[in-house]
């Protein structure tokens, strides 16, 4: 394992309690009690960028915050920003800024899928999907992912039966109205290959599914990975997707919410906005000053942060492997998240959440709450001060051993 790092500005416990923090300060209302250590909601227990900071607290100065929108300033922010890091020229023209990827997503839905059309999800898979698609009275189509080797891999074969492509032995359904993507992928941590990318798109495209690609952890990969958006590998996929990303998860601004989807089609994206427009907000204020301040000059200590993630996210992988045996930990290669299987443990769902909850005292998010595929396992947000993350690996590894 690599020496800790020198930087130590992440190690840095900072008290979270007290700001209504969902993860701290709802701990009796989420796990029944308040003496968990909560290593559950995906954001980070650091602050964020020195230059959001600074970016909120001069426009906090001003004093007006009346009614405001984007300006040309952000979107060459946005544009540079995918072009420099991820090699994708993105036309201003196809930015629509919102307030949240996950709203956004529940709008796509309700402008792109009528009730009862099926949408098609990759479980397991971060759980608001699943509530986007039901709200709107469409239909979940379950793509589960295949466990093979301690590596997720798509379900290509049931992906062409869910679009209706198969070998004419069974009757057709209608294709569903759309797939959405999430990559990198939470919470099984999965960066998907250009290759994957591709088979996936050529299935999609054949039957018109539009494809929507949630790609809000895209700053995070590890070595030995590359991300690709998924409408940066042809023109054909750009105009059949929606991209929606946002700085939230990479610097730490969930609660400063503002988002971007990225729509190359302007058929799609008209339709889009219309109904965007009727009920969706736009960013606030703070929201686009962290976002501009993020994509202008937060990149320097994006890197460190992603240095002491790497490191936090192999300390985690290697104590699991090493410490808890009977814990099979599937090694992300991108995301924040550690995806644990406790299957091993031959535990019932009730008996796998007293043993976390109770007898741990860790707040996780548990896996069934991700679909199908996620009975037996648990997520662990490692994007925490290094103490924290070896107190909560601590506390599961002595409650497994009482278990023998």
């Amino acid at each position: 394992m690599k020496e800790k790092m020198a930087n130590k500005q992440f190690d840095e416990r900072v008290d979270r309690t007290g700001t209504n923090s969902v993860k701290w300060d709802y701990r009796e209302e989420i796990f029944g009690r308040s003496d968990v250590l909560p290593m559950w909601v995906a954001d980070s227990d650091w602050p964020t960028s020195r230059s959001v900071i600074d970016a909120i607290i001069e426009r906090a100065e001003h004093g007006v915050f009346g009614y405001t929108k984007p300006g040309e300033e952000t979107d060459e922010l946005v544009v540079n920003w995918w072009e420099k890091r991820y090699d994708w020229e993105v036309d201003p023209s196809w930015i629509v800024y919102t307030n949240g990827v996950v709203p956004t997503l529940s709008m796509v839905i309700d402008s792109f899928a009528r009730p009862g059309e099926g949408v098609v999800l990759q479980p397991p898979v971060y759980y608001p999907f699943f509530t986007s698609v039901e709200r709107g009275g469409s239909r979940v189509l379950n793509n589960e992912l295949k466990l093979e080797n301690g590596k997720y891999k798509m379900d290509y074969e049931n992906l062409r039966e869910l679009c209706g492509q198969n070998d004419g032995s069974i009757p057709s359904s209608p294709p569903p109205a759309m797939m959405v993507i999430c990559n990198p992928h939470n919470p099984v941590g999965r960066v998907w290959r250009k290759e994957e990318l591709e088979l996936l798109a050529d299935i999609c495209l054949e039957k018109d599914v539009l494809m929507v690609s949630d790609d809000i952890h895209a700053e995070f990969i590890y070595e030995g990975h590359s991300y690709s958006p998924l409408a940066s590998l042809s023109d054909e996929i750009a105009h059949n997707s929606i991209t929606l990303t946002s700085p939230s998860k990479a610097f730490n601004t969930a609660g400063l919410p503002a988002s971007v989807a990225i729509i190359p089609d302007e058929t799609v994206r008209n339709r889009f906005e219309v109904a965007r427009n009727k009920v969706l907000k736009k960013p606030s204020v703070f929201g686009l000053e962290a976002l501009k301040a993020a994509y202008r000059d937060g990149e320097k200590w994006l890197g460190e942060q992603l240095a002491y993630l790497q490191e936090n996210m192999e300390f985690s992988y290697s104590f699991v492997k090493e410490q808890i045996p009977l814990v099979k930990p599937i090694k992300p290669e991108g995301t924040t998240l550690l995806w644990l299987d406790c299957r091993p443990l031959g535990l019932t769902k009730g008996e796998l959440e007293d043993l976390v909850v109770n007898e741990a005292r860790v707040g996780l998010d548990f896996g069934h709450w991700f679909g199908p595929g996620g009975d037996g396992f648990v997520r662990l947000n490692y994007a925490c001060p290094r103490e924290t993350l070896e107190e909560g690996l601590e506390r599961i590894s002595r409650a497994v051993i009482s278990l023998t």
